[in-house]
């Protein structure tokens, strides 16, 4: 019978290098995964920045478009009319002095593609002080205004900083002044983005501030 090889005791495997190896990769991944968090909240940021600043432009020139066309009469208000308790949605407007059945201030006489809100905020609305938009005048102004659809929304970086980025680009204060376009308060709960209309001859409506 033939004898049994013996290893040295040197020989097998090396465990140490293979946990070092280990080692390394977990921390890797972990410094990856802490990378690609920043790429996502710098990704939210640009996307919400971007579409606040397109989409309240663009709203901002329709509702003044029909003011435009219809507001030289001092009797007549050209500007949509509003719900004055909640406000209407942006997409509901209407230019009254447009013919019956083309009003709609997106699909109606002067037709435009609506801005679907974009990922993590919710539609837009707008107030009309004046409410009926024949004669007076707006006191508390005109605006328009939305806030995100996300929980914990002063909590989320993208969020807050797309937001701040958006302001930015505009005149703009945390709280009302006549010299704003927008309005928002970066450390508010509700987050709350308002582009002013027409700023207000008195005292500005609640729902035109953060």
């Amino acid at each position: 019978m033939s004898p049994q090889p013996r290893f040295s005791a040197q020989s097998g495997i090396a465990i140490g290098p293979i946990l070092f190896v280990i080692a390394l990769l977990a921390l890797l991944a972990a410094v990856m995964a802490a990378g690609f968090g920043d790429f996502g909240v710098a990704s939210v940021t640009d996307r919400i920045s971007a579409d606040m600043q397109s989409q309240a432009s663009l709203i901002r020139a329709k509702i003044n478009e029909c003011e435009i066309k219809y507001g030289t009469n001092n009797n007549y208000d050209g500007y949509p009319p509003s719900d004055t308790s909640v406000g209407t949605a942006v997409s509901a407007l209407n230019c009254e002095g447009d013919p019956a059945g083309s009003q709609n201030l997106w699909n109606g006489l002067r037709p435009a593609v609506y801005p679907q809100p974009t990922g993590g905020m919710n539609q837009w609305y707008y107030i009309n002080t004046n409410g009926s938009g024949m004669g007076g005048t707006a006191t508390g102004g005109r605006c328009i205004w939305t806030t995100p659809s996300v929980s914990n929304a002063s909590s989320n970086a993208g969020v807050v900083a797309g937001l701040s980025k958006a302001a930015s680009k505009f005149t703009h204060g945390t709280t009302y002044a006549s010299s704003s376009e927008v309005v928002y308060d970066p450390a508010s709960s509700s987050q709350k983005f308002v582009l002013w209309i027409t700023l207000p001859t008195g005292t500005p409506d609640s729902h035109c501030l953060p």
